[in-house]
């Protein structure tokens, strides 16, 4: 127990050790600020400063990593993510099951055969040529070819 109350440095290390494995776990961001809350307690305690100021400067190092990360973290997850679908959109199609403006049909774009819906949910009939104007999920939003 005396290695312990002599080693602050030490517990803070594990402490931060801790934070790291829980981060590496969930890998949400959760974490991390006290990691760099418990680097600042432990060269508080390695300057030898007392308990209390350690558990202050841990929690005020913490808070300060959170709010230094939050816009860099917002702006990464607001990025949007392109998909090698994209290539489609601009593609003619051909129409293999007919669209109405009560269901959707299928058609064949590129080999493979998608979920169709016309922009304006008008017919699309079987063997009609179609252009790819947009992805909605795993459905493909089309207009009618004009030849």
């Amino acid at each position: 127990m005396d290695w312990l109350t002599n080693n602050p440095t030490m517990i803070w290390l594990v402490i931060g050790i801790i934070f790291m494995i829980i981060e590496a776990m969930t890998v949400a961001l959760v974490t991390i600020w006290f990691v760099g809350g418990a680097i600042a307690a432990m060269i508080l305690a390695a300057l030898g400063a007392s308990v209390t100021v350690q558990v202050v400067g841990f929690i005020l190092a913490s808070i300060v990593f959170l709010f230094l990360a939050r816009p860099l973290i917002r702006k990464r997850n607001m990025e949007t993510v392109r998909t090698n679908a994209d290539r489609l959109v601009g593609k003619v199609g051909i129409v293999t099951k007919e669209a109405t403006e009560f269901s959707n049909g299928q058609g064949r774009v590129a080999g493979q055969i998608w979920t169709i819906q016309h922009e304006n949910r008008t017919n699309l009939p079987v063997d009609s040529h179609f252009i790819v104007q947009a992805i909605d999920g795993v459905k493909l939003i089309v207009t009618d070819k004009q030849n």
